[in-house]
């Protein structure tokens, strides 16, 4: 059985006029200031992309377990504010979930309560099988973020899929899905092309005229 996996942020729902640096002060500074962790805008850039170890705040005797674990609840705050603002919403094409016969699953970097809060606020929780966040098995899994595999082959070992397809919006996550051995799908979003995906597409519908190919 195929399985398509999705990114979540920005391949199903979206953040209008996102800034790094408001999500920096509203997410992370807070966090750190309370835990005695010194962390500047830009070693947090550098650890989201992972030119710097996600164990950063061990460095100064917070285990990271638990600044994720703070930064995580933060970050389903964020979403909120997101959400009051009317800055979070939903790509119309995720209509065509609903039609894809494959097992589903919602894949992300952030934590399963926040991939959790946002399908729920647009319906979308019914249509996956499985949703998996950074924090699976209490962070056990902390450092595989994308371009990591490992969530992806955690992913499709559950599921029990012959072939899974990876549906994303940046490198990262079609980068991730080749290292994995599945098929990558970007769809253009914030990227036009990609060095790394099998095939690009410019609305989730596509994938329904592809499904007969995959199945």
């Amino acid at each position: 059985m195929i399985c398509y996996i999705f990114d979540v942020d920005d391949t199903l729902v979206k953040y209008e006029d996102f800034n790094f640096k408001e999500w920096y002060n509203f997410i992370a500074e807070p966090v750190a200031r309370d835990l005695g962790v010194p962390l500047t805008l830009d070693a947090w850039r550098e650890i989201i992309e992972g030119k710097r170890s996600r164990r950063y705040s061990e460095e100064f005797g917070m285990p990271a377990e638990e600044f994720w674990r703070r930064v995580d609840e933060r970050n389903l705050e964020y979403r909120k504010f997101m959400l009051r603002e009317g800055r979070l919403k939903v790509y119309e094409d995720v209509a065509a979930l609903e039609l894809l016969k494959g097992k589903k699953a919602a894949w992300s970097t952030s934590s399963t309560a926040c991939i959790e809060y946002v399908l729920g606020l647009f319906n979308l929780r019914k249509y996956f099988d499985l949703i998996i966040g950074k924090d699976y098995e209490n962070y056990r899994h902390l450092e595989e973020v994308k371009p990591h595999p490992g969530f992806l082959r955690i992913i499709v070992d559950k599921l029990g899929c012959d072939g899974c397809v990876v549906i994303g919006d940046d490198e990262k996550d079609m980068l991730a899905a080749k290292r994995a051995g599945c098929m990558a799908i970007l769809i253009k979003r914030r990227l036009q092309s990609s060095n790394f995906a099998d095939y690009t597409i410019n609305s989730l519908w596509e994938l329904v005229k592809m499904d007969k190919k995959f199945l």
